[in-house]
């Protein structure tokens, strides 16, 4: 007795696909319920990096050129950055957005619904096309996207276990990396697999043709979703070859039909390279080793689900030579290449990366399909179908913490970058109403309003915790720029050696780089006490030893400060003479004009 009637439903779809895009619009629709009418337009970063993504995409629907810093609010017509590179996602959301007059916020939280409903639809499309059961499909679905950030160790279980988070909610949804390339993946995947498995050799033709292409719009959108995908085809390939020798002529033809277009995508992909910011390789951490990797969370439970499956073939539970294994095994092994390609290559970059956006989400699609080969041998008296539905209830209320949870945590960020939108929003039309054509430069005191300033506005931050990601500015560049945000804004040395101490991320960030302040980034070594009181030595000289050139290098010529909670203004005044300012909510607005004595 089947499981369900013998016709593929579609509605089954529905279900993950409504759960999902409810989890994800939970956030947004938190701030809502909590501002009210007075929700300034600000989008709810769920991701510590979504906010360089908007950035560079409000660059783009503002016409700005594909090779531009947005932190610097300037183009960069000599130097390819990662933003760049990697440029289809970011204009398959800005061109719609410039079409429809719609703002970089608003797009980025009907992001968050597409996003969702686009990767349950192509997991859903893909498991059941390869297990041909719509109810598998609507299960794994729901158990792929809501245990992704657990099976990574992050989320609500890490938060529980340690009391802290490199990543929360759901990893996949982040915008607009990985969320416009994850479903794409799973297309990939399953245009492989038709490919590999046609009766037809013009059909298997033209699935490999579409394989490749696919696989080359991944190149242009993601590194870490490629480089993956790349990595799956090479194991579920030989995984084939191995088992189904009566068909390797067929695979073989398609793999080097793939090969062909996927490197006609990297010719030009290792071009523009060659062309990055000579800035961008301290800042995307990229380190020379050699050494294995065998403490991710997702490749040990890859390996355990490998051996299982072995074991069970061995047993006869299972035939191994049967496509649907030779599946589930392949999506199971990659993490082990995803994490130790280094030992060959000699070079690894945020492998940590592989375990939130991807290596997760496949180890648990590599549990899916087992499940679906083992439910075919149980299914009596409707015993799988309630396997099922268990198992879609444990994965739903695992996601409905992920998402209330980090959500709760961060409402008082969401509020404050909404709070943030009124008082950028005025420089906008003060300076719509200037006949100066320079671009403004703006400090905001705060960490969140200077991050959020390029996602608004086309105004220059004087310094927010993305700067250096473009590769527009070095290491020690930005580091002055950070000095010159420390000064203006009243720190003291004692208050730069607090935040060290505590391991303030932005703080720790710009002083040591972000694989100090968090090791998992990278290779990382802890930071003493006799560097950080260095460190404040320094800023202290750099405060000492400040002039006109600091002041003049860049110009300010706005000042967004809390209302309630106003900085020392000493340093600020002694360059720069602030007008009467304007309240807007939680902030003030201060329009800046230097002095003379340090005028240029």
């Amino acid at each position: 007795m089947s499981i369900i009637p013998p016709k593929t439903s579609w509605k089954f779809f529905l279900i993950p696909a409504v759960i999902m895009a409810v989890l994800a619009i939970y956030p947004q629709v938190s701030l809502w319920l909590t501002k009210g009418s007075p929700w300034h337009g600000a989008y709810v970063v769920t991701n510590y990096d979504e906010v360089a993504y908007s950035a560079y995409v409000n660059a783009l629907v503002e016409g700005g050129p594909r090779r531009n810093d947005p932190f610097l609010a300037a183009p960069d017509p000599e130097h390819e950055s990662l933003y760049s590179i990697q440029f289809i996602p970011a204009y398959g959301i800005a061109l719609p957005a410039r079409f429809l007059g719609i703002s970089t916020s608003s797009i980025f939280i009907l992001l968050s619904l597409f996003f969702a409903i686009a990767s349950s639809a192509a997991l859903f499309w893909f498991i059941n096309l390869v297990s041909d059961n719509p109810v598998v499909a609507a299960t794994g679905t729901l158990i792929i996207l809501c245990l992704g950030t657990a099976f990574a160790f992050q989320g609500e279980l890490r938060h529980l276990v340690e009391g802290r988070v490199l990543i929360d909610f759901f990893p996949f949804l982040r915008r607009y990396q990985p969320g416009f390339a994850f479903p794409l993946f799973f297309v990939f995947c399953g245009l492989v697999w038709q490919g590999f498995l046609s009766s037809s050799l013009k059909k298997s033709i033209l699935y490999a043709v579409a394989s490749g292409l696919m696989l080359a719009v991944l190149v242009f959108s993601y590194f870490y979703l490629w480089t993956a995908a790349a990595a799956w085809l090479g194991c579920f390939g030989l995984a084939c070859l191995i088992a189904n020798r009566e068909n390797r002529s067929r695979i073989i033809l398609n793999g080097a039909i793939i090969g062909i277009i996927a490197v006609a995508a990297l010719i030009p992909y290792f071009l523009m390279r060659g062309l990055r910011s000579p800035n961008l390789d301290s800042m995307l951490l990229l380190a020379n080793t050699h050494a294995p990797e065998f403490s991710s969370p997702s490749m040990i439970l890859g390996l355990m689900i490998a051996i299982a499956i072995c074991v069970m073939a061995y047993r006869g539970r299972i035939v191994m030579r049967e496509p649907l294994t030779l599946l589930a095994i392949s999506f199971a092994v990659t993490p082990l290449i995803l994490f130790n390609q280094q030992i060959l290559t000699g070079q690894s970059l945020q492998p940590i990366h592989y375990e939130l956006f991807i290596a997760n989400y496949m180890v648990l699609t590599a549990t899916v399909l087992l499940g679906g080969i083992l439910l075919r041998s149980v299914d009596k008296d409707g015993f799988g179908r309630k396997i099922l539905i268990y198992a879609a209830g444990v994965a739903i209320l695992v996601g409905i913490i992920e998402a209330v949870g980090p959500t709760a945590r961060n409402a008082v960020y969401a509020e404050i970058r909404d709070e943030s939108v009124p008082p950028i929003r005025f420089i906008q039309t003060s300076e719509n109403k200037s006949t100066q054509k320079t671009t403004p430069v703006v400090l905001a005191t705060n960490f969140i309003t200077a991050d959020f300033i390029p996602t608004i506005s086309t105004f220059r931050p004087l310094w927010n915790p993305h700067t250096a990601t473009a590769g527009g500015v070095s290491a020690e560049e930005n580091k002055r720029l950070f000095y010159l945000y420390l000064y203006y804004s009243g720190f003291t040395e004692k208050d730069l050696t607090e935040a060290l101490r505590v391991n303030s991320f932005e703080v720790t960030a710009a002083i040591f780089g972000s694989d100090r302040a968090l090791p998992a980034l990278g290779s990382g070594l802890a930071i003493k006490p006799s560097e950080i009181q260095a460190e404040a030595q320094k800023y202290a000289g750099f405060t000492r030893n400040f002039d006109a050139n600091q002041a003049s290098n860049p110009p300010l010529s706005y000042l967004i400060v809390p209302t309630e909670a106003e900085p020392d203004f000493t340093n600020l005044d002694r360059w720069y003479q602030r007008d009467e300012g304007k309240v807007l909510g939680l902030f003030k607005v201060y329009g800046l004009v230097q002095k003379k004595a340090v005028q240029p």
